[in-house]
């Protein structure tokens, strides 16, 4: 391999060659190994090629069993073609919109599964119709080119329209050797897939490991996990690495703790992304949980991550770090075109042989965001629009964005996009789009409505009915991903404004605090918030859960949870807490918040099963 930049199947091939029995996929108590693997990646690599995949082209990815995705992803690579991902969640009109775009030369979906379907028209290859084929035969000639593209990723753009990113060959196999030397990876370790198939966090929960002659571990599905599903599956994997978001690494810590359990024995690194930490809960795990924490960085623009840090927190920090650069990332903190010293507030640049080729079909855009570094001749260097500083050891402090652009359970969001869509609907005049702070893993949007008899009073809030959510939010829900629609959704006269003139959002929260929950009538008293909770009054203890969870005092027993706030973090939550205070509630799952999500259903539910 001297004389030339590394591809990643020269790794893969590598332990195919040597380590032909190890396993590369389990799922459950099924195993296949690197020979196997190759086998049927091989294959189907042969057929990918006869029907047009090559350097050059892509093969788009229809898929919703982890396993089939991984060996697809192989496949792909080895015709020389790049892969990308269909997200399982996108709404119809998205689907088709980036499926138009795209413009793959073919589709692999299972039509055994319960996926959305393919825009008409779409040319595809049913992998339920494939037989196993010969061994694998040379897909292209020669070395592979580490300037072609590996894979397109989509996240969401300022546009709101989500933008495709173009992955090159080199920048993935660079990558998978940086992480695997961060982490130390080996052939004995084993990665657990948890992440959706279509966010970039995918790549690193399967390359690195695989380059290195581990195995990942795969779930028969893409559904959410709830901590003690996620805690079953590490522990009857034998899972040694896995990759939550920050959000969800709360919740199972938050479970670990109630359960008085500790992280399964094999467990050694847990890597948390995607949002802030808080020092007192990285402390509060590592205190008495045996895995240790990888704290990382990193945007879908440079592959996935730049940045990890693990280790023990200062006394006297108040930020979680996000670490020093990997090997194929360089990273500095710039303001006004310079690089400023540790202490110096900036924003975040990060260069190398990481940075993504730019924005599918986007040329424009790829020139403004992927710049020439003047500091580097004949480099480019990517501003991530993140403000940070380097601390005096060599640590990056993550403080904030530069501009308006939120950041949903890991993925980045323009409130404008959402909003410009608010304000779509007939009834909206104005609309805008904040983090929830109640949970801030989603969003709260205040619209101003078009008639003026549906607003409150003047420096109040009140929050929509169910029939005026679902005619505001039609829209939006069609537009973006679910994490991306506002869960929590009031009227407001108007948008107050600060001295500067922009809105004062801690005016609208105080005006959220005391806006009325409109319920509708029911038979029977309800509840007091101050009576005791008995095992005898399932309602009483539901609707006490429901309005703890969702932070909504006044919540009444016929509220929808989705409707209220509701979604999937907290639905964790809540269930976890009704296992805890309903014994008829032990084999609960998210699941059936869906069949039962407003107190009073969920609480007959729960009194059917006892």
């Amino acid at each position: 391999m001297s004389g030339r930049q590394p591809d990643f199947l020269d790794r893969w091939d590598h332990q195919v060659a040597t380590r032909p029995g190890a396993p590369a996929l389990i799922e459950g108590t099924a195993r296949w190994s690197y020979a196997q693997a190759e086998a049927r990646a091989g294959a189907l690599a042969s057929v990918l090629a006869a029907r047009g995949a090559g350097p050059g082209s892509v093969v788009g990815l229809s898929l919703d069993r982890p396993r089939d995705a991984v060996l697809s992803m192989l496949a792909v690579l080895r015709t020389g073609a790049a892969f990308t991902v269909l997200e399982p969640g996108l709404p119809p009109e998205a689907r088709k919109d980036l499926v138009a775009r795209v413009g793959a030369v073919l589709w692999l979906h299972d039509s055994t599964r319960q996926g959305p379907p393919l825009p008409l028209g779409t040319p595809c290859l049913d992998l339920a119709t494939m037989e196993a084929g010969p061994p694998a035969v040379p897909c292209v000639s020669g070395p592979a080119d580490p300037t072609q593209p590996a894979y397109a990723l989509f996240t969401s753009g300022s546009t709101g329209r989500p933008k495709g990113i173009v992955i090159e060959r080199g920048a993935l196999a660079g990558f998978a050797d940086a992480v695997a030397e961060r982490l130390l990876l080996t052939p004995a370790d084993r990665w657990l897939q948890i992440a959706s198939l279509g966010f970039d966090v995918v790549i690193e929960e399967v390359f690195p490991v695989l380059a290195t002659g581990g195995a990942v571990v795969c779930r028969p599905d893409t559904l959410p996990l709830e901590p003690p599903e996620l805690h079953r599956v590490l522990r009857e994997g034998e899972a040694t690495v896995a990759e939550l978001s920050t959000q969800y690494w709360r919740e199972y810590a938050r479970w670990l703790d109630a359960a008085d359990e500790t992280t399964p024995t094999a467990l050694r690194a847990v890597l948390v992304g995607g949002e802030r930490m808080e020092p007192g809960a990285y402390r509060a795990w590592q205190r008495r949980q045996p895995a240790a924490l990888v704290h990382v960085y990193g945007l879908t623009e440079c592959t996935v991550t730049s940045t990890m840090y693990t280790g023990r927190l200062p006394g006297d920090a108040t930020e979680v770090p996000i670490g020093t650069p990997l090997s194929n990332a360089a990273v500095s903190v710039r303001a006004d075109g310079r690089v400023l010293p540790p202490g110096r507030t900036g924003e975040i640049h990060i260069a190398g042989p990481s940075l993504a080729r730019g924005y599918l079909h986007d040329e424009e855009q790829t020139e403004l965001r992927f710049r020439p570094d003047p500091h580097a001749d004949g480099e480019r260097v990517y501003a991530t629009g993140d403000l940070g500083r380097l601390l005096p050891g060599g640590a990056l402090e993550f403080l904030g964005r530069i501009d308006s652009r939120l950041k949903v359970r890991g993925h980045r969001l323009e409130a404008a996009a959402v909003e410009r869509v608010l304000e779509s609907a007939p009834a909206v005049a104005q609309a805008v789009v904040l983090i929830d702070p109640g949970d801030a893993t989603s969003l709260i949007a205040y619209l101003v409505p078009t008639d003026r008899a549906l607003a409150p009073e003047s420096g109040t809030a009140a929050r929509l009915t169910d029939g005026q959510r679902g005619e505001v939010v039609g829209p939006t829900a069609a537009a973006f991903a679910s994490w991306a629609v506002p869960t929590r959704l009031y009227w407001t006269a108007d948008l107050p404004k600060n001295p500067h003139g922009k809105v004062d959002t801690a005016a609208l929260a105080a005006a959220t605090v005391a806006a009325p929950v409109r319920t509708p009538p029911e038979t029977g008293a309800e509840p007091g918030p101050d009576r005791p909770s008995t095992v005898d009054e399932p309602l009483h203890v539901v609707l006490h859960r429901f309005r703890d969870v969702l932070a909504a005092p006044a919540l009444g027993p016929d509220d929808d949870f989705f409707a209220h706030g509701g979604q999937s973090i907290l639905a964790m939550r809540l269930v976890s807490a009704l296992r805890t205070d309903v014994p008829a509630a032990a084999g609960l799952r998210v699941a059936t918040l869906f069949d039962c999500p407003t107190p009073r259903r969920l609480a007959r539910h729960l009194s059917d099963r006892t």
